[in-house]
């Protein structure tokens, strides 16, 4: 639906033409004398105030923001629900439903991807929650995340990193054809550490075993706050993990068990091009060169940023002349025939001062 079509645009022209007849009506009445003259500009008046009204309506069609998890009937065809969910989260009877993807691919919201939520700073990954010990020293309170300035993100817990973003894409995969868990419900999805990380793409092994488990209890203890346009919403818990293994004593198995729970109120973050589908070789790169992949694969098109504003919200913390070199080295290599069609760069440039960079992407020139 284009502009000129759009429900508000119809509403206004209707209002104009409404006002158009009560003020062509008025004049009627009043230059006619007719002995119905009172009825007539009380007409009129009544056609002004429908006309007010269709204005009001009209703005509020522009302002109030869509809603993110779209509500269908608990008898909506299997046709309406795979329909809907291309778009964005379901609630379909009592089941809510983030959307689909493709099983080549792993989605994440799209306000992570174009932060510092998951920031390529090495250290952060190694903040590790030591709860039998107490320690507390990583622990940030109503943190601001870099990111755009359309966005406020704030964070409390344990700073994340880009490990942490591969891992929670993991999570939600797990929920590609699953409900998400009701508020105070006890509903979990069960399965080993080997099959998680086989489902995350990488080979197991026992670091592999020990950063994961890691990673999950950073992000259960995560909780954000996003403020964007009209739209504020808190996130309690990104998830909630439990683990049947034997870490207190040492001892980590490949069959060690571990159970997710990822609440409904995540759907809240997957609204009409609120998340983004990353090919699933693409969600486990590293370092800048994954933040830059995952960032440009939900763009639809080229345009110029500015070099500070990539340093600020990738989370980078060296100075601009080192993070331009990092730069160049990182969209060189996703320049490679392997890389997914999704974040294969086939051209960059800079400005003439090379304070900018625009990056272009294979799939945009298809």
């Amino acid at each position: 639906m284009n502009k000129a079509t759009s429900p508000a645009n119809f509403l206004r022209k209707h209002a104009e033409n409404t006002r158009k007849l009560a003020y062509d009506t008025a004049q009627a009445a009043l230059n006619g004398g007719s002995s119905e003259q009172d009825t007539i500009l009380r007409a009129a008046e009544q056609l002004g105030r429908h006309a007010d009204r269709m204005e009001r309506r009209a703005q509020l069609d522009v302002i109030q923001p869509t809603p993110s998890v779209v509500i269908l009937p608990a008898d909506a065809t299997g046709e309406q629900v795979k329909k809907a969910r291309r778009r964005q989260a379901i609630r379909k009877g009592n089941e809510t439903y983030l959307p689909a993807w493709s099983d080549v691919a792993m989605a994440l919201p799209t306000h992570f991807l174009r932060s510092a939520l998951f920031s390529t700073r090495e250290h952060v990954q190694t903040c590790l929650p030591e709860m039998m010990d107490g320690e507390q020293s990583s622990v940030v309170v109503n943190k601001k995340i870099n990111s755009f300035d359309n966005l406020n993100l704030t964070i409390s817990g344990y700073e994340l990193s880009q490990f942490d973003r591969k891992v929670y894409a993991t999570c939600l995969d797990y929920y590609r054809d699953s409900p998400l868990a009701p508020k105070e419900s006890e509903n979990h999805i069960s399965t080993s550490f080997y099959q998680f990380i086989k489902r995350m793409g990488q080979v197991y092994g026992l670091n592999t075993h020990k950063a994961i488990r890691a990673s999950l209890l950073r992000l259960s203890f995560a909780q954000l706050r996003l403020r964007y346009k009209e739209w504020n919403l808190e996130v309690p818990k990104l998830l909630a993990v439990n683990f049947e293994d034997g870490a207190i004593i040492g001892k980590y198995n490949a069959s060690d068990i571990l159970t997710l729970q990822i609440s409904e109120t995540i759907a809240q973050l997957f609204g009409p091009g609120q998340w983004t589908a990353v090919d699933r070789e693409a969600v486990i790169y590293d370092g800048l060169k994954g933040w830059l992949a995952n960032f440009y694969a939900g763009h639809s098109k080229a345009a110029w940023l500015h070099i500070d504003t990539l340093r600020h919200i990738s989370g980078y913390s060296s100075d601009r002349s080192n993070f331009k070199k990092s730069l160049v080295a990182a969209l060189e290599k996703l320049k490679g025939e392997h890389i997914p069609d999704c974040c294969r760069v086939s051209a960059y440039h800079f400005n003439g001062d090379g304070t900018a960079v625009m990056v272009v992407l294979s799939a945009w020139e298809q």
